[in-house]
């Protein structure tokens, strides 16, 4: 059977179609029976499927059925023979089991099993899909769908799939084959080994393969990376807990500037026994998500900079800095809670508090970074800063002085520091002494941010009228 997408059929269809889903929440009965009557004739069109699913639950509701499980071993034989023996018509009674109960399990099973022999890989996925929600307990369902997926050539797809029901069953090995296969087969298709002839007869040749095989190397040129990676994905077929392949892979990935790949594989590697105790790979894997955030947002500051009046790129680009922001914060406050006594953590933590504006946490995770020696003067700092922005100014006056005086060197640091005891004491309207600061930073460099500014409007004022 064919699928059909809703953009393929009659445009007066498609009116139907927008319409029933709008009326969905308000008038489902009304929705059924329209998509009901379309998907009767066009039964390859999986979306339509999905929204008359969506409005048969808002009448009939999301609750199994009581004695349902422990019928559904008696009714896998009954459903095998109506499937073998006439798929479409199986697949017809099943969706007239689904009008009246949509979460109808063995209706699902029978609706999968008959798409996947009418050749509907995604209407048999939507069925298991349907199934764990239904059956969240059952592992096999989960298995199911990736698998499903997997030999539809979805496989970002499959990934989600077997993903979702890891979270839920992390030992599962079937589940954790299903993950290999998938990236496996994303990252053949990626290089475009399938569309070269066989991969293993390339690395025949002696050069070609010595060059695969030295995966360690720097890598320049991103299709040689492409390329290592598609070597290393076979090796971890032979090889699927092998933690030095997963982190082979997931290098040449990055060479590649394939972040989303490198993502997914080193979450592939950390499933293996080793990866699991690797501490360092959890970390690794959140600041390649960083960086891959920090790069869609720098993308769409390059485009509102050629279009700065463009308001929707404008929306973007506050959306994915947004996106980014809650991200950093949500990793670091995940490691703060995972390693309590690690001291940088806290101060990445507080740092990005203070940026959020979130000044009493900022505080506190900066007063526990501070009892690190390496942390100490800038923790101290950010403290004052906070102070600052809460208009604490004496309490951030003593802040400034403490790290000034622990500070022997006129660094960068130290500038800052006294930067911001001036900027304290001028909002105190305490002039003199902020001048006084200002005149420490002048004298070591007058380049340092607008301390000249503030000199010479300073002296400026000091000049009596001219006669």
């Amino acid at each position: 059977m064919k699928k059909v997408a809703i953009t393929e059929l009659d445009p007066r269809l498609q009116k139907q179609i927008a319409g029933a889903e709008q009326q969905i929440k308000s008038n489902p009965q009304y929705s059924i029976e329209i998509l009901s009557g379309i998907v009767s004739r066009n039964p390859g069109c999986v979306e339509v499927r999905r929204l008359l699913r969506r409005a048969q639950k808002a009448v009939h509701g999301t609750k199994k059925g009581l004695f349902e499980g422990l019928m559904g071993g008696l009714m896998a034989g009954k459903i095998a023979k109506a499937v073998e023996r006439d798929p479409v018509a199986a697949l017809q009674e099943a969706e007239q089991m689904l009008a009246k109960r949509p979460t109808d399990a063995n209706a699902n099973k029978q609706i999968a099993a008959a798409a996947l022999i009418l050749e509907m890989p995604e209407l048999a996925a939507f069925a298991y899909e349907e199934l764990t929600e239904i059956e969240p307990k059952e592992v096999q369902h989960f298995i199911d769908l990736a698998n499903t997926w997997n030999n539809a050539g979805n496989y970002d797809k499959a990934l989600e799939s077997a993903d979702a029901g890891l979270k839920l069953f992390p030992a599962d090995g079937n589940l954790q084959e299903a993950v290999r296969r998938a990236s496996v087969n994303k990252t053949m298709k990626r290089g475009n080994w399938e569309e070269k002839g066989d991969f293993q007869s390339k690395l025949k040749d002696k050069e070609e393969a010595v060059r695969l095989e030295q995966s360690s190397r720097t890598v320049t040129d991103a299709g040689t990376a492409l390329e290592q990676a598609a070597a290393l994905a076979i090796k971890i077929q032979a090889q699927p807990d092998s933690l030095d392949l997963y982190r082979d892979i997931v290098r040449q990935f990055i060479a590649a500037g394939d972040l989303d790949s490198a993502i997914a594989w080193l979450q592939r590697g950390r499933l293996t026994t080793l990866g699991q105790q690797d501490t360092s790979l959890e970390r690794q894997e959140f600041d390649l998500i960083t960086q891959r955030l920090e790069k869609i947002v720098g993308q769409i500051q390059t485009q509102v900079a050629a279009n700065p009046n463009d308001s929707a790129l404008q929306s973007q680009l506050a959306q994915a800095t947004q996106e980014l922001d809650a991200y950093r914060l949500q990793t670091a406050t995940t490691l703060v809670e995972r390693y309590p006594n690690d001291y940088a953590y806290r101060f990445d933590l507080g740092k990005l508090l203070l940026a959020a504006n979130r000044l009493d946490d900022s505080i506190q995770q900066l007063q526990y970074a501070q009892r690190n020696p390496k942390y100490r003067q800038s923790a101290i700092l950010l403290i004052g800063k906070a102070f600052v922005a809460s208009g604490k100014f004496d309490l951030a006056v003593e802040q400034f002085n403490v790290a000034k005086g622990e500070l022997p060197m006129m660094n960068d640091l130290k500038k800052d520091v006294i930067y911001e005891l001036g900027n304290a004491f001028e909002k105190m309207g305490r002039t003199k002494e902020a001048i006084e600061e200002y005149k420490i930073i002048y004298m070591a460099d007058s380049g340092f941010r607008d301390v000249a500014q503030k000199i010479n409007a300073f002296y400026e004022s000091q000049k009596g009228p001219t006669a």
